[in-house]
């Protein structure tokens, strides 16, 4: 049967060793300078805006990290602002449990990263991409062209794995390391959930040529 598109970003789902993913994560800033929303499943860089919290401050990229960039990880939670992270108090004024979804733009925001080197994410594709593809390196899709177009509604991301660009080339911030085994998942066809490592990590390797 044909796949469902249900675009949500990118979403780690265990270690390149095969251990379960089990939520860990680290806080970033994404400074008030940032005019690019940033949403939950979004790959994410280290910012050249400076951060305030005392946290490494992160943005979302623009379309010529599509193809090269240094990804730092994929965000899984944004915290309320309302919020100090260091003893978990509220500060004053009101507080909506449900909300923020997402980071709007221009907006100081502590978000959560998966930002182990070693993760290994789930994310759609925007075309087929053959199941010969394994090893070889991949780009991403940004919803609009320059950032992720995610839902401000549900908070989820817009970014997929751009089938167009798989290739040797390693600078592509990507690798393909497998495919979702699931009844929903058919191989070679549009939409497909692939299995991606950072190939280009901040923290790790600045990228490795695909066989």
């Amino acid at each position: 049967m044909a796949n469902v598109s249900r675009v949500n970003g990118f979403k780690p789902v265990k270690h390149l060793n095969g251990s379960p993913y089990n939520g860990q994560a680290n806080i970033y800033e994404v400074p008030a300078g940032e005019t690019i929303p940033v949403f939950v499943g979004d790959l994410v860089l280290l910012s050249n805006s400076a951060a305030t919290e005392g946290y490494p401050a992160v943005e979302a990229p623009v379309a010529a990290a599509a193809t090269s960039g240094l990804y730092v990880g994929a965000v899984v939670g944004i915290i309320n602002s309302k919020v100090d992270p260091v003893n978990g108090k509220l500060s004053n004024g009101s507080i909506s449990l449900d909300t923020p979804v997402y980071r709007a733009a221009s907006t100081k925001q502590l978000v959560l990263v998966a930002d182990a080197p070693d993760l290994i994410f789930e994310a759609e594709a925007d075309a087929a991409i053959a199941l010969t593809s394994v090893g070889l390196n991949v780009g991403v899709v940004e919803g609009n062209g320059s950032a992720s177009l995610g839902s401000t509604t549900t908070g989820a991301s817009g970014m997929q794995v751009d089938a167009s660009s798989v290739n040797t080339t390693s600078t592509l911030p990507l690798q393909i390391v497998g495919f979702d085994k699931r009844v929903d998942n058919e191989a070679n066809a549009t939409y497909n959930k692939v299995q991606v490592r950072i190939n280009s990590h901040a923290y790790g390797s600045v990228g490795t040529t695909a066989v």
